[in-house]
């Protein structure tokens, strides 16, 4: 059982609530110390009336206030609201490692609504900082990660890709799902969100504003791939070419290194099939060279779709049994250059260099060979 629902604040000035179809509503209602959002309580006073469940959330800046400083403002500013809504911290922070910070927030925003506040950041933020003392205060996550920018309307979560991996946590109470979220009654995007448990788990997290209640709600498990699954999805090449590979892995708690040598392993398997990591200034033509084959079937083996785009620490498969390339062997005279030289076979002068593995296009020999593919 889970409830489906958005956060707003006053960039959704205009919209009705009792036109959108969710079962709660989270709302900005402080930033800083000196901030309140100007249709906070506009919008909680109507999605209270609504019946919706509630939230309210303080946006930190941590790097010019104290962690008293802007407890006590939100908990000023939203002293009705206790015991009718989840209190939340919105920790944007990929900065600094500034956790105790955010632990003594939550412990003063805990002693006044006696409830156990949530605290909301990226999945980045989450696996980036130790928040184990965090968690062990039983203080509830909220998760934000998208597949993309793309619209998704009306709940459906099937483009919404892999769900979060986090450190720490057991699991994650709520996922912000996307920030393009489209729904009826509202001309924009909206933010959308799933609380994974009920009405009920929902009111557990509220409180009643008179006893402090520590939720026992079993938060979704993520479903962890083994390295040898996840391998598989690199190979298939969901997770892109490194740096991007390294860093997607890392953000999902997966060792790099452990996953990239189960697919290195798996690219060696056969005897034809060698592997090569990228260099700086390589290009796929002069690693096709140094193997023997093709850089069209380098990039067909390794589904690269622009095969002048490869990065330094990229693992390619190099199949040896393929067809040898052809090339001619031309013998550097007097007065050639390369650029006049890749005129008389159509190719270009930087191919050429590639190819034979010269770094500077100015400086070639007479008598030097050259070998050029066409």
């Amino acid at each position: 059982m889970s409830l489906k629902g958005i956060d707003i604040s006053n960039y959704q000035r205009g919209l009705d609530l009792a036109q959108i179809d969710c079962d709660f509503v989270i709302i900005k209602a402080t930033e800083g110390k000196s901030y309140v959002d100007p249709l906070c309580n506009t919008f909680f006073q109507r999605a209270l009336s609504l019946g919706k469940k509630l939230g309210v959330y303080h946006f930190s800046n941590n790097s010019d206030n104290t962690a008293k400083q802007e407890a006590d403002w939100f908990i000023q500013n939203t002293q009705g609201y206790i015991g009718k809504a989840i209190p939340i911290l919105d920790w944007e922070d990929n900065i600094t490692d500034n956790v105790p910070w955010a632990l003594e927030w939550l412990q003063r925003v805990e002693e006044a609504y006696r409830c156990k506040p949530m605290i909301y950041m990226s999945e980045s933020v989450v696996n980036k900082h130790d928040w184990s003392s965090v968690v062990a205060g039983n203080y509830g996550l909220w998760v934000a990660k998208y597949r993309d920018y793309n619209p998704d309307y009306n709940y459906d979560m099937s483009n919404a890709g892999s769900k979060p991996s986090v450190k720490y946590w057991n699991g994650y109470a709520m996922w912000q799902w996307t920030s393009s979220g489209r729904l009826n009654g509202w001309n924009g995007n909206l933010d959308l969100d799933e609380f994974y448990g009920d009405a009920s788990a929902w009111d557990k997290y509220v409180g009643n504003g008179s006893g402090l209640v520590i939720p026992s709600i079993p938060a979704p498990q993520p479903s962890r791939l083994s390295n040898e699954e996840m391998a598989k999805k690199v190979m298939a090449g969901e997770y892109g070419d490194y740096p991007e590979r390294k860093e997607r892995l890392e953000a999902e708690g997966y060792s790099y290194e452990a996953i990239q040598k189960i697919v290195n392993q798996a690219y060696s398997v056969s005897s034809n099939v060698q592997t090569y990591t990228v260099q700086s200034g390589d290009t796929l033509s002069g690693i096709a060279a140094k193997f023997g084959t093709t850089y069209q079937k380098i990039a067909a083996d390794n589904n690269i779709s622009n095969p002048n785009l490869i990065h330094p620490g990229d693992v390619l498969k190099i199949n040896s049994s393929s067809v040898q390339p052809s090339y001619e062997t031309y013998v550097v005279k007097a007065g050639d250059t390369l650029s006049g030289i890749g005129q008389k076979f159509g190719v270009s002068y930087q191919k050429i260099a590639s190819d034979n593995g010269i770094s500077n296009t100015n400086l070639i020999r007479i008598g030097q060979k050259l070998k050029i593919y066409r």
